[in-house]
């Protein structure tokens, strides 16, 4: 660890750092590709085997939810078209809109359509984590540090418990993987080009709102802010405007430009929220749910003295996954001793306020946090653990740093022999501790199609199923022996077609993974699923949604239909349901049970055309769930679109011969969409506008 002097700019907003001309050790760019090639093998060494599909990441979420939503992106890209509606959830849902499918995040689009699903999981997790690690490095680089400190903080952060604890939320990992280039840049745009830099946090805080998982972006946003600030409060001439001036400058453009880039995504989930419920935002209840207690703190350096679902052993608060905040024993250290050192202040006060605000429970500043934006929309707490670890991560550098200065460590090989001792004991304990988190499944476990399915697929006929589990399966559910001992076990969740899992095979459900439906539809979901569950069996609303078949586990108390067996489940025949689509009398009732269906054809899920020819009146239904993002055309003319039974959707009809369009375009996607091409311009224009000022200052 020889080390070369030249001058360098001061430390960043951690702390002073060295005054302007003062000699400080700075190190070559090719320690620089050693330190960045070391994290990308240690990465694909540690995921060798999902890396190239011999294996696949699979368990809580991305069984449930992720898994199914990248195959139909994966089959709507093939198809050369985004997956705006998803016909298979919810009677219909604008799966766009909900944000976790990514349809508008490039990197998502590029590995979908390459990949099918779940390698595409496989290789969204891994490029992430790679993502992770090398902007933690420049970042730390860019504080100031050396090679090997930055070396360490990039480990320390995308190898952090955190991290591979939350593995199976796809879209948290990747929102999570912008933070470190976000903050990077806005150092940058603080010390040298404003524009240029900023504009490049506004990309990468913009395409970590693409991934869509809202909180993230939130407690991106807020360790953003408190970086400019620390940086303004550090500015050494507090009496000049200047600071002021950049400060504004620096959040404006990223936040208003990040909007704008964002906008296709950020108003298409706008309009969702709108007609979603709203009964818990605000809640105390429900913002510190999922709370850090204080006896989870002892996970700093027993992460698994509660036991560990990956063996089944756990015995502690339901989702392990949220309480685990381990970064490994001597980065910990590290850590500490970077949080005494001077420069290591600031970063230190911000890892304590993230631990402070992640502990909610009972907390004393929530009562009024609870009414501000972000902290008034988000449960699970805990999971500002995120900051303390991007916080800890870099004072694991800071620490180095510190060793590093000590005259003891001048002496002979002590330094080099110290750093080697970090660098293997960091990496095997994270490494270690990391592996029961990232099991990997056989491709059977993950693809292979249930028995029920089958036999659903046997009748052509088009329906929705209602599917009742024969065993009780939550988020938090194990296979037998636990994720880690037994990973193709998730193939016994699956094959009981939970959540969204139905979707991966094309069948058509009533429900689907929680999320955000408007109440009207909850509420005739609930009264039709109990009116078909109890005596006599009423089965008129679950027919009018178009249930043709009912699921159910054996000995379940069923009506009087037409059955034949699936293990696990028995299927029953439901002949009245109603079809795709169907005329009402003048009366809007049917004339017979079910109705008689009328031509469909079906170009895309965003565009279904209906072709009628009667001689009265009437009114056209089509069995997809309303949203106000459907549109109708009759003959090519706009028509009304109108809720039925304040579920599905339909037009009143003229006699005569019909052509019947209904295209989903939804507000926040056609304004989004303009936003995001214009912001994208304005980008490239402030871009080149910036390179154009530099290019006449250095001539």
């Amino acid at each position: 660890m020889a080390r070369k002097t030249c001058e360098s700019s001061r430390g960043g907003p951690a702390g002073r750092g060295p005054v302007a001309g003062e000699a400080r050790p700075v190190w070559s760019r090719r320690h620089d590709f050693i330190g960045i090639g070391a994290l990308l093998l240690l990465h694909l060494g540690f995921l060798w085997r999902a890396a190239l599909l011999r294996g696949f990441l699979i368990h809580s979420d991305i069984c449930y939810f992720f898994e199914p939503a990248k195959a139909l992106l994966h089959e709507s890209l093939k198809a050369g078209r985004l997956p705006l509606w998803s016909p298979y959830i919810f009677c219909g849902y604008p799966i766009a809109a909900e944000g976790q499918i990514a349809a508008f995040y490039p990197p998502s689009l590029l590995i979908s359509w390459l990949l099918p699903s779940p390698a595409a999981i496989n290789w969204l997790v891994i490029s992430h984590l790679l993502l992770a690690a090398v902007s933690m490095y420049l970042l730390a680089r860019a504080l100031g540090l050396s090679p090997f400190a930055a070396w360490l903080a990039a480990l320390t952060f995308s190898f952090s418990g955190y991290l591979f604890a939350h593995l199976h939320h796809v879209s948290l990992i990747c929102a999570a993987a912008w933070l470190p280039l976000t903050i990077l840049f806005i150092q940058r745009a603080w010390r040298g080009n404003l524009l240029a830099n900023a504009c490049l946090a506004a990309l990468a805080w913009a395409a970590a709102a693409l991934c869509g998982h809202p909180q993230t972006i939130f407690l991106t946003s807020l360790t953003l802010l408190f970086w400019v600030a620390w940086r303004l409060i550090q500015s050494r001439r507090q009496r000049d405007a200047k600071p002021v001036l950049r400060a504004a400058a620096v959040l404006a453009i990223t936040f208003c430009l990040g909007a704008g880039l964002a906008a296709v995504q950020l108003l298409l989930t706008a309009d969702l929220a709108a007609i979603a419920p709203h009964g818990e935002r605000g809640a105390l209840a429900y913002v510190t749910r999922f709370s850090l207690l204080p006896r989870h703190l002892l996970g700093l350096i027993a992460p698994n003295w509660q036991g560990t679902p990956a063996v089944n052993t756990y015995r502690g608060e339901r989702y392990y996954w949220e309480y685990v905040l381990y970064i490994g024993l001597a980065p910990l250290a590290l850590a500490c001793i970077g949080a005494a050192a001077r420069r290591g202040w600031t970063l230190a006060v911000f890892a304590l306020i993230a631990i402070f605000l992640a502990l909610a429970r009972g907390h004393p500043t929530y009562p009024i946090l609870r009414f501000l934006p972000g902290f008034a929309d988000f449960r699970v707490p805990a999971r500002f653990i995120f900051l303390f670890t991007f916080a800890a991560a870099l004072l694991t550098g800071y620490g180095w740093e510190t060793l590093a200065a000590l005259r003891s460590f001048k002496v002979g090989r002590r330094l080099l022999i110290c750093g080697a001792a970090a660098a293997v004991l960091s990496t095997s304990d994270l490494m270690l501790f990391d592996r029961p988190l990232a099991p990997l499944a056989g491709l059977e476990a993950c693809t292979a199609t249930p028995r029920v399915v089958h036999s659903l697929q046997q009748d052509a006929t088009w329906g929705r199923a209602l599917i009742g589990s024969p065993i009780e399966i939550w988020a938090d559910w194990l296979p037998p022996g636990g994720w880690a001992q037994n990973p193709d076990g998730w193939f016994e969740a699956r094959a009981c077609l939970p959540a969204n899992v139905p979707q991966s095979f094309g069948l058509r459900i009533i429900y689907g993974y929680d999320t955000l439906v408007d109440p009207d539809y909850r509420l005739f979901r609930s009264s039709a699923i109990a009116e078909a569950g109890t005596p006599p069996h009423d089965l008129r609303k679950l027919s009018l949604l178009g249930v043709r078949w009912l699921a159910l586990p054996p000995g379940a108390d069923a009506p009087a239909l037409n059955a034949v067996s699936a293990p696990p489940f028995t299927v029953y025949l439901n002949p009245d349901s109603y079809p795709r689509a169907f005329t009402l009398g003048a009366n809007h009732r049917p004339t017979q049970v079910p109705p008689q269906a009328v031509s469909v054809d079906e170009p895309r899920p965003e565009h279904i055309i209906v072709h009628t020819d009667a001689e009265d009146d009437s009114f056209l239904v089509l069995n997809e769930r309303w949203d106000p993002g459907w549109k109708v055309l009759l003959d090519g003319d706009p028509a009304p679109l109108a809720r039925v039974e304040s579920v599905l959707m339909g037009t009143p009809l003229p006699g005569g011969e019909h052509t019947v369009e209904f295209l989903y375009r939804p507000r926040g996607l056609i304004v989004g969409r303009a936003v995001t091409l214009a912001s994208l311009g304005l980008w490239a224009l402030l871009m080149l506008a910036a390179l154009a000022s530099r290019a006449r200052r250095s001539s």
